[in-house]
């Protein structure tokens, strides 16, 4: 009987799809605010990654990716594209000013990031761009190679 409560109870809360919509919407908010701010001083951000010996170029990309990417995720559009490149620039983020500091935000983001690209968009999606069946992206959903 108590066993039956237990796993009535967890089944409740067996809802991958929404764990990972929740997963993609935290994330893609802290990317859409982190965002925002560079967007909004632009020119401060590019000075700040030339101090750090990029490119001034970078910081706008970096802006901009973050918007754009944040918002995508969110969505559900493109979420293994921008889940790969966030994990890699966080963990580059991780290399220049993470340790310094310990293993904060930055990895974590990096570990989120690369895990939501492994899981895809979910059903929760706009655009879901994975196949269901196979995961793949260029899957049309009925001829697919099931991985075995």
């Amino acid at each position: 009987m108590l066993t039956d409560t237990i796993n009535g109870i967890s089944r409740i809360f067996y809802q991958r799809s929404s764990g990972l919509l929740l997963l993609r919407v935290s994330t893609g908010l802290i990317f859409i605010l982190h965002g925002w701010m560079k967007v909004n001083a632009l020119a401060r951000t590019a000075v700040m990654f030339g101090h750090m010996g990029f490119p001034m170029w970078v910081g706008y990309f970096i802006a901009w990716l973050e918007l754009i990417g944040g918002i995508a995720l969110v969505l559900g559009i493109l979420t293994r594209f921008f889940g790969v490149v966030f994990g890699i620039e966080m963990l580059v983020a991780t290399f220049l000013v993470g340790f310094g500091r310990g293993l904060g935000l930055e990895f974590y983001l990096a570990m989120v990031s690369f895990s939501i690209a492994l899981m895809g968009s979910g059903a929760f999606s706009v655009f879901p761009m994975e196949c269901r069946e196979c995961g793949g992206m260029l899957c049309d959903g009925e001829v697919c190679v099931s991985a075995e």
